[in-house]
């Protein structure tokens, strides 16, 4: 074999000495067959790369402007990335017939039925007990009661109340009537069979309160129960089960495996309350949270997480870690910490603070966020998520304002995960004059797109309120944006979708090359990150290179 010699004060010797030929051939190649390389420029030729990636031509769902972003439609049409305003609606209270005082109060929204059913303490017609109503909630915010107050014999307090969309079932947990074990019924709603409630299973003899229930794994296969032995002992425990369903809630059978520890540890401090699930399904994480007395008004949450295996009964949990919090001063009631599937994040809110708990790459809180400047005279509180959004609505009395019940609109922009998340807060809305007492419930209906509010009042029947906030609304998500609009076109004509790779050019214009640009809600690119993915890179003032999506 013989000698290569590379000299790289003669790059011209070394080209001819590889056989490469002159520099222009080392670019562009020639037509005898000779394969360009790399050019001076350090990136391969137009004649082996094209400049831009592919484009796909597409139906427009509604017109389309040139150099607008767009979302693909679950029908393969394409929409125009838009955001429109929604104005604020508040409907008129409802109280039940004959209800005279009210205590805790939940509420589920059945996706299947569209009703809300809202189980919660409360004397009606000089008979206090739990009982389960069926409300609908329309476009105008008003109040209708499907079905009036049923009582749900054996229960004695309510602490979580779930619906689960896979059984067409709503899952409540209870201390029940004495001598008070912990308990579980489902709960169903249908235009056939009207309302349904099974009888209590208990899920441990002995009196155990403050815990919750949750449908865990894919499509709702376990059901998780857990709860203190006592308020003022350490040990906690759960329980797995799973649902056999029925053609009403009536029929339903719930069947428990053994008891497990939970694995959370005391974290120095007394008295543990509130125990509540949230799932991570998208990391296969249980967190298990817990609040625990430090002085008056300071109650500070104690975690652990960790992975599950099996389903059902034969479900068993490992526990992975813990976190003891330090910094904050009071609680969410069980079963109040939820999971966000939009923003993949826990969502915990005391009243004053909001917080988000991630667990991509390992366990991440955010640093707290104050809401309003100081806690409500009561403690009563609940936050839901808009879903396809990132957005929480927080309902609490406004300390500011005599408690009187109100809400706050909280945008969450996730970063990689919880600790770098950031927030905004529109609010307090006050929703009427009625000042918060302990418990409050809400949920919300996408059909009506409105919250269902319940309000318990100081030794008064409740009232509970339709809701719509006013927001900014977006076809946009984190995970829907396809492209760039390289041609106008109107309602079902053919729109040119530049697809990742491509090189674009945003309508506005006015880019900084070398910048990051960020998908916004109305069409448009920014550099700032509103949670729906990165638009491109900027290449020059005009145009950028669409982002690859994950």
């Amino acid at each position: 074999m013989g000698t290569w010699t590379i000299n790289p004060d003669n790059l011209s010797a070394t080209r001819t000495g590889l056989g490469l030929g002159t520099a222009a051939t080392v670019n562009t190649g020639t037509t005898n067959g000779n394969v360009p390389l790399v050019g001076s420029d350090g990136k391969l030729p137009a004649s082996v790369m094209a400049a831009s990636g592919g484009s796909i031509d597409l139906t427009a769902s509604g017109a389309v402007t040139a150099g607008k972003t767009l979302i693909l439609n679950s029908d393969g049409t394409v929409s125009q990335i838009a955001n429109n305003a929604i104005t604020e609606v508040i409907g008129s209270a409802y109280t039940p017939s004959g209800e005279t005082a009210h205590e805790d109060g939940l509420i589920a929204y059945n996706t299947t039925a569209d009703r809300f059913i809202v189980v919660g303490r409360a004397t009606i017609s000089s008979t206090n007990s739990i009982f389960a109503t069926v409300l609908e909630l329309n476009s105008s915010m008003a109040i209708t009661e499907t079905v009036a107050p049923t009582t749900v014999s054996g229960a004695n307090g309510l602490y979580s109340v779930e619906y689960s969309p896979t059984h067409d079932r709503v899952i409540c947990h209870y201390q029940n009537s004495s001598p008070y074990y912990v308990g579980v019924n489902t709960i169903s709603y249908s235009v056939a069979n009207g309302l349904d409630i099974d009888s209590i299973t208990n899920v441990n003899v002995a009196n155990q309160p403050y815990g919750s229930t949750s449908f865990i794994h894919n499509n709702d296969a376990t059901i998780a129960s857990v709860y203190g032995t006592t308020t003022s002992t350490t040990t906690h425990k759960m329980k797995f089960g799973a649902l056999t369903a029925g053609s009403d809630a009536s029929l339903d059978s719930i069947a428990y495996g053994s008891e497990l520890d939970t694995g959370v540890s005391s974290g120095g401090l007394t008295y543990h309350y509130y125990h509540t699930f949230i799932e991570f399904p998208l990391e296969n994480y249980l967190m298990i949270l817990k609040h625990e007395y430090a002085s008056a008004n300071d109650y500070r949450v104690r975690l652990g997480y960790g992975t599950t295996s099996g389903t059902g009964t034969s479900t068993t949990y490992s526990e992975s870690g813990e976190d003891n919090w330090s910094d904050t001063d009071r609680f969410d009631f069980q079963g109040g910490p939820f999971y966000s599937a939009d923003l993949n994040r826990g969502i915990w809110f005391d009243g004053k603070h909001l917080r988000t708990l991630s667990m991509a790459g390992g366990y991440q809180k955010s640093a707290l966020f104050e809401v309003q400047s100081a806690f409500p005279s009561s403690a009563g509180h609940d936050s839901v998520a808009i879903p396809g959004t990132n957005k929480i609505v927080l309902f609490a009395g406004d300390n500011a304002n005599n408690s009187y019940l109100s809400y706050w609109v909280v945008t969450v922009n996730a970063g990689s995960n919880a600790s770098v998340d950031t927030f905004s807060a529109d609010g307090p809305h006050q929703i009427s004059t009625d000042a918060v007492y302990a418990a409050l419930g809400a949920a919300y209906s996408p059909d009506a797109d409105g919250f269902l509010v319940r309000v318990r009042l100081n030794g008064a029947a409740s009232k509970t309120f339709g809701v719509r906030v006013p927001r900014s609304s977006t076809n946009v998500t984190s995970n829907n944006f396809v492209g760039f609009a390289s041609n106008s076109a109107s309602d079902g004509g053919t729109v040119t979708v530049q697809l990742p790779s491509s090189v674009a050019t945003p309508t506005q214009g006015s880019l900084t090359a070398g910048t990051t640009y960020y998908v916004k809600n109305d069409g448009s690119v920014g550099t700032s990150n509103d949670g729906f993915g990165i638009a491109g890179r900027a290449v020059s003032s005009t145009q950028l290179v669409a982002e690859e999506r994950a």
